[in-house]
């Protein structure tokens, strides 16, 4: 299992420490502009051997329909297999 997590300010996430599982970390950015190179990158590096699951977290959901675009598109179309958003609860407070 693989997991991107955009903007990711503590290295020393807990998912860090469980075995199985490659962490990735990138800045926080548009992914659509700034931010588009560093995830193709990552993205591109971790699908020479490919996870069996891949979870992406943004720091935003603002850019999911580009995220969405962009991996259904060439050449990520045929590496990949998308499955349903998954949102984390709202606190209220």
């Amino acid at each position: 299992m693989a997991v991107i997590v955009e903007g990711l300010a503590d290295p020393h996430s807990p998912l860090a420490d469980v075995a199985g599982v490659q962490m990735h970390r990138i800045a926080p950015g548009c992914l659509c502009c700034a931010g588009n190179v560093v995830l193709r990158v990552t993205l591109n590096r971790l699908l020479r051997r490919p996870p069996a699951q891949l979870f992406i977290s943004l720091a935003d959901a603002t850019h999911v329909g580009q995220l969405r675009a962009m991996l259904s598109a060439p050449p990520y179309d045929t590496l990949l297999s998308l499955c349903d958003d998954v949102a984390a609860p709202v606190n209220a407070s």
